[in-house]
């Protein structure tokens, strides 16, 4: 078994479900497929704009990327209706089997961090507002360096003895990449992409859910 040391989770899609924002899109006729293609245009433009020297949080990025994806789509919004959309972000569900994965590993004595490309603020709430708020010890956010993930600065961000003993989990096959090229450890969650991608470096561990992966890290 692992020796219990730091495990960092990404928040956003792995720790808590985007199923809200999906259900306020399906209200205005937007299709199933609506989220995924708004949330990957959002994250490519804020990748972009981030390799090209500069930056702007994501929630700006997904909120500027709204009615451009609502446009391609055919579906017609006014501003309340999108703000609409964007108001579920702070109401986000934590993943089934989430606060059980958190308290296994606060009881085995793993100390629990939360890396995100949302702010640092917003994280904390909805940590708070699901009442698990009290497992993580520390809530790092991109803003801090103006960077977004899967820049290695940001990972490098985790106050770990050894970034080669801590684990990353997370469910976006770009961010267990970027925690691969620093050294970590990592756990991809398959829930949402299904496969990882042969071309990435490979995880330690592959999962279908947040509590499989942790549970396969304990065991570790």
């Amino acid at each position: 078994m692992s020796e219990p040391g730091t495990i960092v989770f990404d928040i956003i899609g792995t720790s808590f479900s985007l199923e809200k924002p999906r259900q306020e899109l399906l209200k205005l006729g937007a299709p199933n497929y609506a989220l995924e293609l708004w949330f990957a245009q959002a994250l490519r433009d804020a990748f972009a704009f981030s390799h090209a020297g500069k930056y702007q949080p994501l929630k700006k990025v997904l909120q500027a990327e709204l009615p451009r994806t609502l446009k391609t789509l055919g579906v017609e919004t006014n501003s309340e209706q999108r703000e609409g959309v964007m108001a579920t972000f702070s109401e986000l569900d934590l993943q089934p089997g989430a606060k059980e994965a958190f308290r296994d590993l606060n009881k085995a004595g793993w100390k629990i961090v939360a890396l995100t490309n949302g702010s640092e603020d917003a994280t904390r709430k909805l940590l708070a507002g699901a009442e698990v708020e009290p497992y993580f010890s520390e809530v790092y956010s991109c803003d801090a360096l103006a960077l977004t993930k899967p820049h290695a600065d940001v990972y490098k961000m985790i106050q770990a003895d050894n970034l080669a003993d801590t684990w990353l989990v997370a469910a976006h096959a770009w961010d267990i990449a970027g925690g691969i090229s620093v050294g970590m450890k990592t756990a991809f969650v398959s829930q949402l992409e299904r496969d990882y991608l042969e071309v990435y470096p490979q995880p330690q561990i592959i999962a279908e859910d947040l509590l499989s992966a942790v549970r396969q890290i304990i065991k570790y």
